[in-house]
């Protein structure tokens, strides 16, 4: 239970990157197009980095954390009791 530095919050903020969600949101454009945003995005990091993806399926916020190296993303819906992951945040 220390205080941790500046230089370490730096360094974990280093690794967590962010997909506009202005370019990947429900009316953004076509599925394909969304979904190579994303793609380009992931492709320019070494696997490590963490991304944040806030999407709007139309209806309201939700978050996305992209875990490219681990193949992982979890879903997480303000909403209480809304566990439906929306089928074209699956797709892209």
């Amino acid at each position: 239970m220390e205080e941790i530095g500046a230089t370490v919050v730096a360094v974990y903020m280093s690794m967590v990157g962010f997909i506009d969600p202005a370019a990947v949101s429900a009316n953004a454009g076509t599925i394909t197009s969304r979904s190579r945003i994303v793609a380009g995005r992931l492709q320019k990091t070494d696997g490590e980095q963490i991304f944040m993806m806030p999407y709007n399926p139309g209806r309201h916020w939700v978050l996305l954390i992209i875990r490219a190296k681990r193949e992982t993303v979890y879903f997480l819906d303000p909403l209480p009791g809304h566990c439906v992951v929306d089928e074209e945040a699956k797709n892209i």
